[in-house]
């Protein structure tokens, strides 16, 4: 990991938060914020921490009146093709243990980085604002101290409306044109399963868990396979039971690895630490607001820091996924990204 993405913790201070989708959900702030431990009891309150959730303070609450986002020039990135060496040594490492019958599935990262004068926060910002729902899922981003991340996430961690949780399964990835193979490759409805099921055995502790059919949903030129699940909870959940959530959740084998254990996550952070995986990729970020709370997954999007970007994309492997398929789904994320945000 490059030193430039492990500078600027947003652990208070001044920046801009935004989370909206085309059901006509939206949140954003820009202006103060303070770092807190648990969110606020009224109000607004945002979740911001790493994939490993090494943040003890991940809320930021808002302080003072929002500002306006400004319009940015179109930015010019300077990138450089992620390398798939890299990525082959993490795809031989996790096939060997899936090998072995010590892992079932893995995801690992492919990073490609680049370099842009002035950054690209203030575009992704603009970029955020101009969506009208043509990009699918949820438009998320976060920036303080120069650092931030911004994309366009069909992945929520969960929801939570008054006693109801909701989340869902999000796993098997292909193009527009290939769309029937969700449905015809085994492979793909095995990683599918292996979400499900993990999903399930961590919500039965707290109460029936509905499962809803499996179907191919669309963002852009993406296809994948969704199953969503619920769970009536006993109460609704407080500030210290919105993180326990959290941490029950996250990372889910969508973009973790199963199973999930302490040396698993090892293996995994090192895994992404190898490829140059930015922190928040792939990490919770939430809003939160009496009486509910909204968490995305951080995928489809850019990372940054100062003039420094990264844009990093995943793929879930499980016994026979071939190294060429994989590297083709991280670049078609990859290419997705670039074309929703102008920046090919």
């Amino acid at each position: 990991m490059s030193e430039t993405q492990t500078t600027a913790e947003p652990t208070g201070g001044r920046g801009w938060a935004w989370l909206g989708g085309r059901d006509g959900f939206l949140h954003r702030h820009d202006g103060g914020f303070r770092a807190a431990a648990e969110r606020a009891a009224d109000g607004v309150s945002w979740y911001v921490n790493d994939f490993a959730l090494s943040d003890v303070r991940p809320w930021r609450v808002p302080v003072g009146e929002s500002g306006e986002a400004g319009v940015a020039e179109r930015p010019v990135v300077a990138w450089r093709a992620a390398e798939r060496a890299v990525f082959d040594r993490s795809f031989q490492r996790i096939m060997a243990g899936i090998r072995a019958e010590r892992l079932v599935k893995a995801v690992p990262v492919s990073t490609a980085e680049g370099e842009c004068v002035g950054g690209v926060g203030a575009w992704a910002r603009y970029c955020l604002g101009l969506d009208d729902g043509g990009a699918g899922g949820y438009a998320f981003g976060w920036e303080q101290g120069g650092s931030g991340f911004g994309g366009f996430s069909p992945e929520i961690l969960f929801q939570v409306e008054g006693r109801r949780l909701t989340t869902m399964a999000l796993a098997g990835t292909v193009d527009a044109a290939h769309a029937g193979d969700l449905e015809a490759q085994p492979k793909l409805g095995r990683e599918h399963a292996v979400v499900v099921d993990a999903l399930r055995q961590r919500l039965e502790p707290l109460g029936r868990v509905m499962v809803g059919r499996r179907e191919v949903v669309a963002q852009g030129t993406i296809r994948h396979l969704r199953t969503r699940l619920s769970v009536q909870l006993d109460e609704e959940p407080d500030a210290a039971a919105l993180n326990r959530l959290v941490r029950l959740v996250h990372p889910t084998p969508a973009l973790g690895i199963s199973p999930s254990r302490e040396d698993t996550l090892e293996e995994l952070q090192m895994v992404r630490d190898e490829a140059g995986a930015p922190r928040y990729f792939g990490a919770p970020f939430g809003v939160a607001w009496p009486g509910g709370a909204l968490f995305v997954v951080a995928i489809r999007g850019l990372f940054w820091s100062g003039d420094k970007v990264w844009l990093p994309a995943g793929c879930g492997l499980v016994a026979g996924s071939e190294a060429d398929a994989e590297w083709e789904e991280v670049e078609l994320k990859r290419a997705w990204v670039r074309r929703v945000f102008a920046l090919d």
